[in-house]
């Protein structure tokens, strides 16, 4: 499908639909804990060391995927970008939505100069949701070099 999506850092219009798929998958956070959670986000969004949520929106205004990533050092890979939640939904064209979010991923990646990519399983062990709630490195998933 020759869809064109919009991505990018989530907007304030974009967190309750966003809120769908968080729900869906199972991370233990409750609407108003992800409101405040994105809304942090949103305001700080130039702070390169601060967590961004990112939305992939397709042409009709749905979100369609979600994804969380945060810069991290790590002692075995150097500068890591930690993507502990990556979600996708689509009925039509899962692979584009999916190409669409890790396209935005790589990029942010190598914009933070990174040099890999950790995408956790996804379950919801592998984000915490909230600060103080053990937001630790994800040791599960994909790790994906930058190039």
């Amino acid at each position: 499908m020759g869809a064109a999506y919009s991505v990018g850092s989530i907007r304030y219009d974009q967190v309750d639909r966003a809120y769908c798929l968080i729900e869906a998958v199972g991370y233990d956070v409750d609407l108003e804990e992800w409101r405040e959670f994105c809304s942090s986000a949103i305001a700080k969004v130039q702070d390169p060391n601060c967590e961004t949520v990112v939305t992939v929106e397709n042409p009709l205004g749905y979100v369609t995927a979600v994804g969380i990533l945060r810069a991290r050092i790590s002692e075995l890979y150097g500068r890591v970008l930690d993507v502990p939640v990556f979600v996708v939904v689509s009925a039509a064209d899962t692979p584009g939505v999916c190409d669409a979010l890790l396209g935005f991923v790589m990029a942010t990646a190598r914009e933070k100069h990174c040099g890999f990519v950790r995408v956790a399983s996804p379950e919801p062990a592998s984000w915490s949701g909230l600060p103080g709630r053990g937001q630790g490195e994800s040791k599960r998933g994909l790790l994906i070099a930058v190039r």
